[in-house]
């Protein structure tokens, strides 16, 4: 199984980057991924991270139109964890206006933060990518193409499909969280390094507008805009067009059944662009045709 070291990483999605590693559809491969500091645990105050993502990967066979299948089958997660409230970001920024770090060793499935508290991890992907066709930031942007979406739920055993805009999609992958509550209120989740066995396939014109997701225990639309509002209508918009396009259902029925067995939510603090998901329960989808 061929493996892509997170010393192969970028920090902006360019339709014209070289590719770190090329690969045929359906293949397996070993990723790892610096946390979001780059293993930076002191002078943080004046730190200012850049988002490493890992690749940019070449899948062979890839075009515009299509779509990449990502199944994530497992995340190791690596080092310690970091979480950091800053200056100017989060939801509460007027009041906690000071840099704040916090340092987290990994015991036994958990994080033990400095005053001895102990969190559950769930590892998860932070960011995602394929390229846009332009270029683009990798730390806290985000779009059709995927990019800084900060879906929790996108832990191993999750398939996450995402357009292709570029030939080889040019796929990248990092800001891994050991774990981090919906819209990281606080700025940031608990950052840490990783390594993710994963399978990439082509789907031949499979045409998305937004990113889409498979968990465990949801299916996800995800969408993004300058407005929560607006993000969140999208979502949802874009969940009821599944259930009726591909799954047959009246769209008032869709409609409908999302109020009783679906979430929106927030998936990431308040930034420039907001990235939300619209959640339905795999109890309800898997008795869909």
């Amino acid at each position: 199984m061929k493996r892509l070291t997170r010393d192969k990483h970028t920090t902006t999605l360019d339709p014209k980057q070289e590719p770190a590693i090329t690969i045929a559809s359906g293949e397996e491969l070993l990723v790892e991924t610096w946390d979001a500091f780059m293993g930076v645990r002191e002078g943080l105050d004046t730190y200012n991270p850049l988002g490493p993502a890992t690749g940019p990967i070449y899948v062979e066979g890839a075009g515009r139109g299509d779509s990449l299948r990502v199944e994530i089958l497992s995340i190791k997660v690596t080092g310690t964890a970091l979480h950091q409230v800053r200056p100017g970001h989060g939801f509460l920024p007027e009041r906690f206006d000071n840099s704040y770090s916090t340092v987290m060793s990994v015991e036994d499935g958990h994080l033990r933060l400095e005053n001895g508290l102990k969190v559950p991890m769930r590892p998860s992907v932070g960011l995602i990518a394929t390229s846009p066709g332009r270029v683009q930031q990798t730390a806290s942007d985000s779009g059709p193409y995927g990019g800084d979406i900060d879906v929790k739920e996108l832990v191993e055993g999750s398939t996450i499909w995402l357009p292709v805009f570029v030939p080889g999609a040019l796929l990248v992958m990092g800001d891994m969280h050991a774990v981090v509550g919906d819209g990281a209120v606080g700025g940031t989740g608990a950052e840490i390094a990783a390594e993710t066995h994963m399978r990439v396939t082509v789907e031949k014109g499979k045409r998305l507008r937004n990113p889409r997701a498979l968990t465990p225990e949801y299916f996800i639309t995800m969408s993004s805009a300058k407005r929560t509002s607006t993000a969140m209508k999208q979502a949802v918009g874009e969940m009821v067009d599944f259930l009726a396009e591909e799954k047959g259902m009246d769209p008032y029925d869709a409609y409908s059944i999302l109020s009783l067995a679906g979430d929106v939510r927030i998936s990431r603090t308040f930034r420039p662009i907001s990235p939300c998901k619209m959640m339905l329960a795999r109890s309800v989808l898997d008795q869909l045709p």
